[in-house]
Order: C-alpha cells, then sequence, then structure tokens
C-alpha cells in the first residue's frame, strides 16, 4: 500500500465513501492515547489533553514540527503561531468519543472485527438483518388494510400479556421502587430465562441495581440488573462471587428523566456469548466484544426473593417480567411500548384516538401478521447467529465523525482549558501551503493535504524516519523537529532528492527501501579505521557502514528466531511472554483487570514482540531496559543507551537463557561432535564462520562449564529447567548446560545485538 493511501486511512478511513472494515479500523491509530474515568476530573481540561496528544502526534510523524510548543503562546522558535495549534488540533476533536472512558476496555465509537474466516458469513448476515430491518418497516405499510380489517373486528382485551407462549412467566404490575416480590421463580445456570423492566431512570447519574435477585451472604449469588452513569448491565453471579455480564458500551446509554424498558436474556449454556441487552426495543452495543470469553461456574439459584431497586423513586417501575425463555428483538420491541399499549387494548375501537390506534399496530404486526412474524423470527435467528460470531471475534476502537458541527477550537490563554479566547476552524499551519478550497475542512481533507504537490515537509519528513530505521540515525538526526532548533541535515540535497524521488513514484516505501538497501552507502562494511574515526567519529558522512544496537523487540525476538523458538503465528489477540514476578500488582490498584500477571504457556510465550500485552504504567521490563518506550506518548526517535544491565537481562532473563538452551538442544541433535555443534551455532547467530582464535575461545569456555556442570549435577539440571520448554530427557546435562552457556555467550556479543 502506497504510503499516501495508508496515512489517509489512518487518520480518516472513516470518512472516505462508503469506507470498509479495515479502512474503519485504521483509524484507530487515533485511538492510541491515554483516557480516563477518574471521578473529579474536570472534562473541559482532558479534551484539551486528547487534542494536543493527536496534535502533536501528527506534527511528529508527519511534519515534523514541535507545533506543541505553541500550546501556551506562539512558537519561540519556529513560525507556529498558537491559533495554528489548536486549528490543527480541531480536526482531531470533532468525533464522537467521550471525554470519560467509563473504564471500559472498548470504550466507543468501536466497530466490531469478525475472524478473517467468518468475515464472509458476518457481512452476509448483517446485511440481511439490515434488509430485515427495512422489510419490516416495509410491513408496516403494506399491513394498513389488514390491520384496518383486524381493527373492525376485534373485542377489548383488558387482561392481554405482551408475549405469547409465557404461560410460566412471572409478571408484576405497577410494582413499589424498593419492593420484595414475594415468591419470586429461581433462575437456573443451566436454563434460559429472560428479564424485563420499564422503569424511570433517575434525574441525576449514580450507580444502582435496578432488579436483583441474589444472596448477599453468598457472595451475591444470583442475577442483577443494574446501571452506573447511565451505563447499563445484566450480570449472573456464581461461584466464589465470579460470573459472567454484559454490559452496555455507552456510558450515558440511559437519558436521565426519561422511561425505559431493559430486557437482559440468558440461554442457558453457561457462556457471555450467550447473554443479550436490549435498550427500548433495540440491540444493545456491548462492551468487550473482543473478550467475551468469560464462563459461569457454579449454580446461580438463590432462595432470595426478586428485589426491585431503592434508588429508584415512585412511581418509577411500571412493569416487570421473568420469562422462561430467550426473547426476540421483535418481543422485545413489544415490551418497550407495552404501557401504552396495554392501556389502549382495553378500549373499544370505536374510542380509540390516532396515537392509540398506532400503539395497536405493534400489537397487531407481532400477533396477527403472517409476513410480519415471519421477519420477526429470521431476525431473532440471524441475531443469535451474530452474537455467536460476536463471541469469536474482536473489538477494535475507532474514530468516528461528529455530523452536527464543523471542526473548531478554542484558543487557550496560557493553554489554560477555562481560558478560552478566540475560536477558530481546522486548518493546517499558515506557514505551510494552504487546503485547497475543493478539501473538505475535516480529517480526510487534512490527510489529503498532506500529500498535495506543494506540501513541502510530508515527503521529507518520512524519507528521513526510514533512513532513521536502515542508519540508526535520519539525515536530519531530530527526526521529529525540521524547525530551527532542530538539527540540520547532514546530506541536504540528499534529502531533497529522495523526497521528490519517493513521491514521484507514487509513495512507494518498498520500492524506497529497495533503493537504499542496494546502495554502496548501505552495502558498506562497519569496519572503522583510526583515521575513521577521528573525521567522523558518529559516521554522519557515512564514511562505514552503520553499527548500531537493534531496538527492545529486534533484540528479543532474534534470540527467538536464532534458536528456533520464534513462533511463525501472525494476526491473532495479544499474548503474556516470560517477565519478573510483582511488576503488575506494584501500581495496579485493587479492582484493576490488569492488578495480576499471569504468563502464557506454549507458543504464546515466544511470539513476536509486537503482539506483547503492554501495560503503560509497568512496560514489559525486559523491553524498558533496552530503552523501548512506555507508549504513553508518541515517540518517533528512540534513545539508545548501552548499560550494565542489558547484559544482565541479556544472560539472566529466562527468555533469552531458554533461547540458549534450546539452540544447544538443536546443535546437539544435528551435529556430531563439539566443532560441528559450534559451526551450527555460528551460522545461525552470526551467519559466518568462526576464526580460529575464536574457536579456541569457545571451546576453552566449553570445557570450564563442562568440568563444573559434570561437578554439580543438580546446577545443571536446576539451569536446564528454567522455562516452560522442557529439555530433551536424553542428552547429557553436563554437555547440554555447557553447550548451552556457550550459546548464551554468542547471544550477548555486540555483533549480535547491533546492527
Amino acid at each position: 500500500m502506497p504510503f499516501d493511501e495508508f496515512t489517509i486511512e489512518q487518520l480518516a478511513g472513516d470518512l472516505l465513501p462508503k469506507p470498509t472494515l479495515d479502512q474503519r479500523i485504521a483509524t484507530g491509530f487515533l485511538r492510541c492515547g491515554e483516557t480516563t474515568n477518574e471521578a473529579g476530573i474536570i472534562e473541559d481540561e482532558y479534551a484539551e489533553i486528547y487534542a494536543k496528544d493527536r496534535a502533536d502526534t501528527v506534527g511528529a510523524v508527519w511534519l515534523g514540527m514541535t507545533v506543541g510548543c505553541a500550546t501556551c503562546h506562539d512558537h519561540k522558535f519556529d513560525p507556529i503561531l498558537q491559533k495554528d495549534f489548536y486549528a490543527l488540533g480541531a480536526f482531531f476533536r470533532n468525533g464522537t468519543q467521550k471525554i470519560m472512558d467509563g473504564n471500559l476496555a472498548d470504550t466507543p465509537p468501536i466497530i466490531f472485527v469478525p475472524r478473517q474466516k467468518d468475515r464472509a458469513v458476518w457481512e452476509q448476515k448483517t446485511a440481511r438483518l439490515k434488509a430485515i430491518a427495512a422489510a419490516m418497516e416495509q410491513a408496516r405499510g403494506d399491513a394498513k388494510s389488514d390491520f384496518e380489517k383486524w381493527l373492525a373486528d376485534r373485542t377489548p382485551e383488558p387482561k392481554a400479556q405482551p408475549i405469547e407462549r409465557a404461560d410460566d412467566a412471572f409478571a408484576a404490575a405497577k410494582p413499589a421502587a424498593g419492593e420484595t416480590l414475594k415468591d419470586s421463580p429461581k433462575a437456573e445456570a443451566e436454563h434460559a430465562f429472560s428479564v424485563s423492566i420499564h422503569f424511570l431512570a433517575p434525574e441525576k447519574s449514580q450507580k444502582y441495581v435496578v432488579v436483583s435477585q441474589q444472596n448477599s451472604k453468598d457472595r451475591g449469588r444470583g442475577w442483577a440488573v443494574d446501571a452506573d452513569n447511565g451505563q447499563i448491565a445484566f450480570r449472573l453471579v456464581g461461584d466464589n462471587g465470579q460470573g459472567i455480564e454484559v454490559r452496555a458500551a455507552e456510558a450515558r446509554s440511559l437519558i436521565p428523566g426519561t422511561w425505559n424498558e431493559l430486557v437482559g436474556t440468558y440461554d442457558g449454556s453457561r457462556n457471555q456469548t450467550g447473554m443479550m441487552l436490549y435498550l427500548n426495543g433495540e440491540p444493545v452495543v456491548l462492551a468487550g466484544l473482543g473478550a467475551r470469553t468469560g464462563r459461569l461456574n457454579g449454580s446461580i439459584e438463590t432462595d432470595e426473593d426478586i428485589v426491585l431497586s431503592k434508588s429508584l423513586k415512585a412511581p418509577a417501575i411500571s412493569e416487570f417480567h421473568l420469562y422462561r425463555r430467550v426473547l426476540s428483538q421483535a418481543e422485545a420491541r413489544l415490551l418497550a411500548v407495552w404501557p401504552d399499549t396495554s392501556a389502549t387494548l382495553a378500549y373499544p375501537t370505536a374510542q380509540l384516538t390516532a396515537n392509540a390506534r398506532g400503539d395497536l399496530l405493534d400489537w397487531f404486526l407481532a400477533r396477527n401478521y403472517a409476513p410480519y412474524q415471519k421477519l420477526a423470527a429470521e431476525q431473532h435467528r440471524l441475531n443469535l447467529d451474530v452474537r455467536d460470531l460476536q463471541g469469536r471475534g474482536s473489538a477494535s476502537l475507532a474514530m468516528q465523525e461528529r455530523t452536527d458541527q464543523m471542526p473548531f477550537a478554542d484558543t487557550l490563554y496560557r493553554g489554560a482549558y477555562d481560558q478560552k479566547r478566540e475560536r477558530v476552524e481546522a486548518h493546517p499551519p499558515s506557514i505551510l501551503p494552504p487546503m485547497a478550497a475543493s478539501l473538505p475542512r475535516n480529517r480526510l481533507g487534512f490527510a489529503k493535504w498532506l500529500f498535495s504537490d506543494d506540501q513541502p515537509l510530508t515527503a521529507r519528513v518520512a524519507v528521513n524516519r526510514m533512513w532513521q530505521e536502515i542508519f540508526g540515525v535520519g539525515i536530519t538526526k531530530t527526526v521529529d523537529d525540521f524547525g530551527s532548533q532542530g538539527e540540520p541535515p547532514s546530506h541536504a540535497q540528499l534529502l531533497d532528492w529522495l523526497a521528490i524521488d519517493f513521491h514521484e513514484s507514487g509513495w512507494d516505501m518498498k520500492r524506497f527501501y529497495r533503493q537504499v538497501l542496494n546502495s554502496a552507502t548501505y552495502r558498506q562494511m562497519a569496519l572503522a579505521t583510526p583515521e575513521k574515526i577521528a573525521k567522523d567519529p558518529e559516521n554522519r558522512l557515512l564514511s562505514r557502514g552503520a553499527r548500531y544496537r537493534m531496538d527492545a523487540e529486534m533484540v528479543r525476538d532474534y534470540a527467538l528466531a536464532v534458536s528456533g523458538l520464534l513462533a511463525p503465528q501472525v494476526g491473532g489477540p495479544s499474548v503474556r511472554p516470560y517477565q519478573p514476578d510483582g511488576l503488575w500488582e506494584s501500581v495496579a490498584m485493587e479492582g484493576s483487570d490488569t492488578r495480576f500477571y499471569k504468563a502464557d504457556s506454549g507458543p504464546g510465550l515466544y511470539r513476536r514482540s509486537v503482539y506483547t500485552l503492554w501495560k503503560r504504567a509497568a512496560p514489559p521490563a525486559s523491553m524498558e531496559v533496552f530503552n523501548g518506550p512506555t507508549r504513553e506518548s508518541c515517540v518517533v526517535r528512540r534513545e539508545r543507551t548501552d548499560t550494565p544491565l542489558q547484559a544482565l537481562a541479556t544472560m539472566n532473563d529466562v527468555q533469552f537463557v531458554e533461547a540458549a538452551r534450546y539452540l544447544a538442544e538443536t546443535a546437539m541433535e544435528n551435529a556430531i561432535g563439539f566443532d560441528a555443534r559450534l559451526d551450527l551455532i555460528a551460522s545461525r547467530v552470526l551467519a559466518r564462520p568462526l576464526a580460529a582464535n575464536e574457536r579456541a575461545i569457545a571451546r576453552k569456555a566449553y570445557d570450564d562449564f563442562e568440568h563444573y556442570y559434570s561437578a554439580h549435577p543438580d546446577d545443571a539440571r536446576k539451569f536446564l529447567d528454567d522455562g516452560d520448554r522442557k529439555p530433551d530427557p536424553s542428552l547429557a546435562p553436563s554437555e547440554h548446560a555447557a553447550l548451552s552457556m556457550v550459546a548464551s555467550q554468542f547471544l550477548n556479543l555486540d555483533e549480535v545485538l547491533n546492527k
């Protein structure tokens, strides 16, 4: 994919005409910033923090400008006005994302991502659901004559029930808030059931239980429907206070002071994917779509009666029902209008107003109109199928543009969130060429502007960063600062030529890398002479080949790759490799879902580092040692240090010890004799044969280690048992341990850790 298309999809894929799923997923790039749900924060302040993070990131990655220096005043060194900074940030603050994240793993806006092999089925079923929804709406119009005939023939039904096939349903009409419903039916984990309640949401946001049947003396065993800041949830609790739940992805899904019909369903499967929520007749977008793997253990049955919320003031509840099966969406929709419909059914047709006749249409369609009933039955089946697909898929954070306003921002006096001054519309920094009049003033227009012919920075910044990746340092060393405080390019004409060539090639990144990697400059040897070091100590003149320590992820992945342990799987969920005990516990809150770290077993320990689960408050220790960033903010140029702690990690961390041990095991199983085994290790790790003096050093080290482990077999066994992968029992422990130590020495050579 060309760099311009990649960028446009990353910044504005959702705004493209008929965006694909992949294009919408791409906008998750702009959702990588930190968010909060901390009580007591000021939302206006955090709105500015979120916008600044995105403006700083885009400024560094595509413009090579320190735009954040203009947060409080005009830039002191570069021609960037303060209002330019806020105008740039305006592009990225016109979305539907809420400031408070609700402590949700999947903070809206989100999109569901089915597994690759499920995509065709997902698209087919969701498309059919949309078609059914349109057909059901069409059926409302088509049923007019049948409805009129039914009205003429009907008799009043003062005792009608909203749901058919509900002879065993439990109902409570006009119950009081806080009321205990005596002789309540008992829900069971192995049997399907649904609950519905029609209630008035409180005027003030608060946390409260809407309805429950729980035993407080048995760690809450039972079930409950609750709301927290308008975010609704349906929970089942089994043994040890553990259970499963579905929770709305959208905080404030309940509008304060409004009547709502909430329906929760459970299919008796003990799986989280067997639960569903409907609000006012519509399916609720659920949080945690990518982590719905929970399972209910034990029973939810309790002798306690059902209790209606004490937090709701009378008359705040009009209906409650419990059904012994899974309700459909059409039934949930009927329940949503049931308070009005039930009253209307009691009146003769001649006394019905126009509004009352409309109330009865839903009843007629659900109970008496066969075409609608057929569509509703198909809709129910498809909803169950889609729910199963969701249980196998994942969710991705995404961007979604507001449609009720154009992007804007308020300039802040001294950067203070409560000191708003001039309002500015979204536009790029005024020192750069303006956006064409034909471009929309939103993220899509900005992304296209980045690649306009007269925009001078994007190509230069991009090729400079790719050059840094290849040579360890950019032609302009300060890859995130092309301003007056940045370092001038060492080869200005080369930078210009590369940028123009990159642009004219159609932003072809593969072509750029191929071109540079095949150049004589890159293919030089890294050997340095005293004369070269004296004249060019940092190799800024490119008098020799590049030599620099690999990044943290590459150090680990290289050790796994040469040992043969690296898992080849591409894609999939994050994994938890080895990590020292107690790191997450030391920084996590008591209720955090990432308080305790449990390492994976099997292939999860050996996947590429890009798949490692990352906790920003406690990054992977072995990567942090090698200057891996914390990912709290965008970093386009990493620090590079050489410390004794790094050697301590590569010589003692279980990941590296296990890699050395498995490499030695492979050599012993595939080669006979020490020299042949040493050659195999050298060819894998160094990609070259050993010199005679190197071979002698390795031989002496091996003999010393073998002598020690022969005399201390317990130490050999302890060393070989370190890690998840157990050693080959057919190999002599002392020889295996000795050769593992030699392999470890190879993995710690500067030649191996440096590119």
